[in-house]
């Protein structure tokens, strides 16, 4: 999945700011009902940066469920009657992440813009 620069910055800011603290029970979702989650949670995470920042989340959420279930973040299981759950895996999800922050350029950047990148790339961006 391609991301805009908005939706990378709203992935970037998601990996830097909630991704780490991200868990959930042990049961299998569906990939929908796990895309509903995260979007949620990374709708909130840029909630400080307005609407526009707000309604890339959907795009950014979706790119990190499927690269998390990709990457062993989330096992899955096909279904008998079709289709595949997912479920939360604490050391493929770590272990995915740290893979994902490390590889981000985006991330670079802010840590080497200081106190007020984020609040500056996304004025910039919104």
């Amino acid at each position: 999945m391609s991301l805009s620069e908005l939706e990378s910055h709203v992935f970037a800011y998601w990996l830097a700011n909630g991704a780490a603290d991200f868990a959930m029970v042990g049961r299998w979702w569906p990939r929908g009902e796990l895309t509903m989650m995260i979007n949620d949670k990374v709708r909130q995470a840029v909630r400080p940066f307005g609407a526009a920042a707000q309604g890339a989340a959907e795009a950014a959420g979706e790119a990190y469920v499927g690269h998390m279930i990709d990457n062993a973040g989330f096992a899955n299981k096909d279904q008998k009657f079709g289709g595949t759950m997912h479920q939360y895996q604490p050391d493929g999800y770590k272990a995915a992440l740290a893979a994902l922050v490390s590889s981000d350029a985006i991330l670079a950047k802010a840590a080497a813009g200081g106190e007020g990148f984020w609040q500056s790339a996304f004025a910039a961006l919104t």
